[in-house]
């Protein structure tokens, strides 16, 4: 019977059995109480302290027998010091050998403190209590008691405190702290301490025994309980039982238990915020050495922990919460037991010591949610039906560093049958006959599975008959049997065999497929003892950049949607035995690297040949050149089931510029050759984009020549108004290698009256020199212009505005360089020049011979080439079709002029101005012909702000007769590109 009350009418109903024997045994006074100190010097009955006493001591020999052996009451009743010396003791006959209702500051016991009900009853205070070693305090029910509200600062033990019925320390009350030391024994029938629901311990500390069904019960509330002596319970009960509060919980020695028992009880109420076991946690058959139903915030084996059969080392019911689980210990388990079990929430398990089960056990079961497990240690089954982890709830990250060892016989190194988000094994994973180290059933999703270290078994190294999504291997996965199985319910996502990983099914298959399988992958080896991969159900993209030995089976319920295979020249042909795969690309990266395959009884499978061009990760496009691959497709030697043009769908075809056919050079041994030619489109792009560079400086020859043929004039008049003038010109670019032109120019002008003129122009090509020749004009027409002008005055001042336009048209032959495969094509067409310009001047003379004109104006300006196509030829073989490409601008003009005329016959002069583009087109150069060619941006940063300068000067030979030098810069709308113009005249007026 569990007594809770805190009233002191529970002492006093006490069971009186042995009573009258008592009474009649000892004939004896009442107790003196009157003197302060109180010294017992002969054997009495019943000592009664109601007011303030120092001290109260017993002599050697001495018996206080009574009702109450000490009874301290409330009212006054203060005492000092209680000392029961050696041989003397206290005996309550019918209630508590002491009965505390006031303040004892200290009790020293040195022999024997005995109630029929509790050997202590402390209602209000009691500072320390020493129980030295060899006394003892006993009680019926509990050997000391401390009620609600009482306090009791220290405990200290080191003989006996028992109790037969119930507990020997039994506290509702407020204790400081509990010392049991060593030799001290703390004993009860139902639990050695009993700490009930308004019980508080700041400390217990257990450097002795503490014995009972439970070794201790916790309700209340424990700071810091500290084990480093044995804890004992019966069958059936626990070393510690909590279902209140503990902070701080340290076993540092042993807490054993018996049948069915837990060394570790934490109940649905019960809350532990650390809980470190550096000793020993022993249970007997059924037995639990942890037992968790409520919260631990932190749980740290260190020490052994050791269940009987069909026993667990540690387990979590369904309504306990682990935050942090850490085992650096050894935690064995019998037949049918469990490691660590786990059918609540776990947040983070790390495992970094050896965990053994038995036959039919597992080391680590979740039935629960576990966020991350991490294996860092050793992980053993038995030999018949062992689970290294077995997985039937949800587990977030599962992490193997370590090592996952079965027995014998049909161990299963991971099991999981519901859900795994990512499971990791970077250690071993080994297992025995008809053992599976990684086991996926039918109800269970992986979603991503990632072995870079060993799993080895003797039936299968990974079996799957649930859900995977990504299986990536990048060391080890072998059996005697198969690597891995996907069963008929299996399905795998993306399987990928990294370049350091390894597959093998040294007795039967690597890979086994009955399910189905979205994409292969492979970089590293796959090899089987009858084949690499046996296919009996889906596979849907097999991708081969490593090596698979050995002949794939892909029997007659198996498909293959697509093979990428770059297996081949170097390393010998990838082969496949049964149904051919709707579609076959080859992968290859040079003439030295490419894949062949090679095909046994085939039938009359139709099968799509192709060049793979990229969509795996981590597997690039092919890269194609001219010439032959020889032997891509190999059939069944001298067999009926050779591969014939009727096995192929398509024998020809285009890949990144290029033309490709297949070419059956060997009939009888069935082999097929790869002929590629043509132009990469990588190549051919990067030819357009030289062409385009090339067009752009022709562009802006033609563009110059054009906008400086505005300022051409003729203003000398004779007495029939004419003006005629001739020279010539040459233009140059500077950023084109040597592009320039000479050309002849004539200009005619007629005075209408004194302040018009109009006039024309013509500027005929004379040569053009242009290095690389990509870009050639031709000389067959001139540029042709028209030009009007109004002075205010004929002097230069004042004001003047001129109206200028002109057209020009040039054959334009354009020649591709040859970047790469690229072909040296070349076309014909013309090339458009058309413009007009406005400007307005006004002239001030500054001094006599100096006039300053400001000057503002308008140009349009537009440069087409029209579309055309290259010649084919045997060294074109992929001509290709231009679009037209069109430019124009509309710029905004602005400077200023000077002319100074230094003698009478001669005049120099010079401008400075900016030009703005207030509206453009640039264009683009666009070719057909070959599969992906982009359009180039001809003018992909246009510089829209430039600067202008001219200077000449001129020299009148005669009245009518003037010779002119002039030099012309322009920065041009290309980048880093500019300009100059020399050009001489003279100049006649009749």
């Amino acid at each position: 019977m569990k007594i809770r009350s805190s009233s002191c009418f529970i002492a006093k109903v006490m069971l009186l059995v042995g009573a009258v024997w008592l009474s009649s045994q000892v004939q004896a006074t009442t107790c003196d109480s009157s003197a302060d100190p109180i010294i017992i010097s002969s054997s009495c009955s019943d000592l009664v302290v109601s007011d303030t006493k120092s001290a109260i001591s017993l002599d050697p020999g001495i018996t206080i027998n009574g009702d109450h052996g000490l009874l301290i009451q409330t009212v006054n009743g203060n005492v000092g010091t209680v000392t029961i010396n050696a041989g003397s003791q206290i005996i309550g006959a019918v209630y508590s050998g002491i009965d505390n209702e006031g303040t004892i500051t200290s009790l020293n016991n040195s022999n024997l403190i005995q109630g029929v009900g509790n050997g202590i009853s402390s209602f209000n205070v009691m500072g320390t209590i020493n129980n030295s070693s060899g006394a003892s305090i006993v009680g019926n029910d509990q050997g000391i008691t401390n009620f609600a509200g009482a306090h009791i600062n220290l405990l200290n033990n080191s003989g006996t405190i028992s109790a037969a019925n119930n507990y020997g320390i039994y506290n509702l009350g407020t204790i400081d702290g509990i010392t049991n030391n060593l030799g001290g024994i703390i004993q009860g029938g139902l639990a050695g301490i009993l700490n009930d629901s308004s019980g508080v311990i700041t400390t217990l500390t257990n450097n002795g025994s503490i014995i009972g069904s439970y070794g201790i019960e916790n309700y209340g509330i424990i700071t810091t309980f500290l084990n480093n002596r044995s804890i004992t319970a019966g069958d059936y009960y626990a070393g510690i039982y909590n279902n209140g509060s503990i902070d701080t919980l340290t076993n540092n020695d042993s807490i054993t238990t018996g049948i069915n028992g837990a060394g570790i009880i934490n109940t649905s109420s019960g809350v532990i915020n650390t809980l470190t076991n550096n000793g020993s946690i022993t249970t007997d058959i059924y037995g639990l050495g942890i037992d968790n139903y409520g919260s631990i915030n932190t749980l740290i084996n260190n020490g052994p922990i050791t269940a009987g059969v069909n026993g667990s080392g540690i387990y979590n019911s369904v309504s306990g919460t682990i935050a942090t689980l850490i085992n650096n210990g050894p935690i064995t388990a019998g037949v049918n037991g469990g490691g660590i079990v786990n059918y609540g929430s776990i947040n983070a398990l790390t495992n970094n010591g050896p965990i053994t089960a038995g036959d039919y056990g597992s080391g680590i079961a979740n039935n629960g949610s576990i966020n991350t497990l991490i294996n860092y240690g050793s992980i053993t089954t038995g030999d018949f039906f062992g689970t290294g982890i077995a997985n039937n709830g949800s587990i977030n990250t599962l992490i193997n560093y370590g090592s996952i060892t079965t027995g014998d016989t049909y161990g299963y190194g991971i099991y999981n049958n519901v859900s795994i988000n990512t499971l990791s094994n970077n250690g071993s994973i080994i297992t025995g006959d008809n053992g599976v180290g990684i086991y996926n059933d039918t109800n269970g999703v992986i979603n991503t599975l990632n072995n870079a270290g060993t799993v080895s078994a003797n039936s299968a190294a990974i079996y799957n008959n649930g859900t995977i999504t990504n299986l990536l291997n990048s060391h080890t996965i072998s059996s005697d049997n198969e690597g891995i199985t996907n069963d008929s319910l299996g399905v795998i996502t993306s399987l990928v065999n990294s370049i350091s990983g390894s597959i093998a099914g040294n007795g039967d298959n690597g890979i086994q497929n009955n399910g189905t399988i979205t994409s292969l992958v492979n970089f590293g080896s796959i090899t089987g003892g009858n084949n690499p991969i046996n296919n009996g159900g889906v596979i849907s993209t097999l991708t081969n950049a490593g090596v698979i030995v050995g002949q794939i089976a892909n029997n007659y319920s198996g498909s293959i949607g697509t093979i990428n295979n770059l297996q081949g020249q170097g390393n010998g042909p990838l082969a496949l035995n049964g149904n051919l795969p709707a579609t076959y690309n080859i992968i290859i990266n040079s003439h030295n690297s490419y894949g062949q395959f090679q095909v046994y009884g085939i039938g009359s499978d139709l099968m799509a040949f192709g060049i793979y061009g990229g969509g795996i990760a981590g597997v690039g496009a092919s890269t194609l050149s001219k010439g032959t691959y020889s032997g891509v497709l190999i059939g069944d030697s001298g067999s009926n089931d050779g591969l014939t043009p009727a096995n192929l769908k398509n024998t020809a075809g285009n890949y990144s510029g290029f033309t490709w056919k297949l070419v059956e050079v060997d009939t009888i041994n069935s082999i097929w050759d790869l002929l590629v030619t043509g132009a990469s489109t990588a190549d051919t792009q990067q030819s357009l984009v030289n062409t385009a560079s090339a067009l752009q400086n022709t562009f802006t020859l033609q563009n110059t020549v054009l906008a400086n043929s505005f300022s051409y004039d003729c203003n000398i008049f004779g007495e029939n108004d004419v003006c005629v003038s001739a020279g010539g010109r040459n233009t140059a670019v500077s950023a084109a290698n040597g592009l320039n032109n000479t050309s002849a120019l004539l200009i005619a002008a007629y005075r209408v009256m004194p302040s018009v003129r109009i006039g024309a122009y013509a500027d005929q090509n004379l040569s053009v020199n242009n290095a690389g020749s990509t870009v050639n004009l031709g000389n067959n027409t001139p540029l042709i212009g028209l030009f009007g002008a109004w002075n205010e005055r004929l002097d230069g001042t004042g004001t003047e505005v001129k109206v200028s336009a002109a057209y020009g048209q040039k054959n334009t032959t354009v020649t591709r360089q040859v970047v790469g495969t690229s072909e040296a094509g070349s076309g014909s067409s013309q090339l458009n020049s058309q413009g007009a310009q406005v400007t307005a001047k006004y002239g001030f003379g500054v001094l006599e011979s100096v006039i300053v004109s400001p000057y503002v104006g308008v140009r349009y300006t537009q440069n087409n080439m029209n579309g055309y196509t290259e010649a084919a030829s045997s060294t074109v073989t992929a001509p290709l079709t231009y679009s037209a490409l069109n430019t124009n601008a509309t710029t905004a003009l602005a400077g200023v002029g000077a002319q100074y005329k230094f003698i009478p016959q001669a005049t120099a002069f010079a401008s400075v101005g900016v030009e703005t583009d207030t509206n453009t087109s640039n264009g683009t150069y666009s070719a057909t012909g070959i599969t992906g060619l982009t359009p180039v941006n001809f003018n992909p940063n246009p510089v829209k702000t430039r600067p202008t300068a001219m200077l000449g000067a001129s020299y009148d030979i005669d009245k009518n007769q003037r010779l002119g030098v002039t030099g012309i810069y322009r920065q041009e709308a290309y980048q880093a590109t500019a300009s100059t113009t020399v050009m001489a005249t003279y100049t006649v007026g009749f």
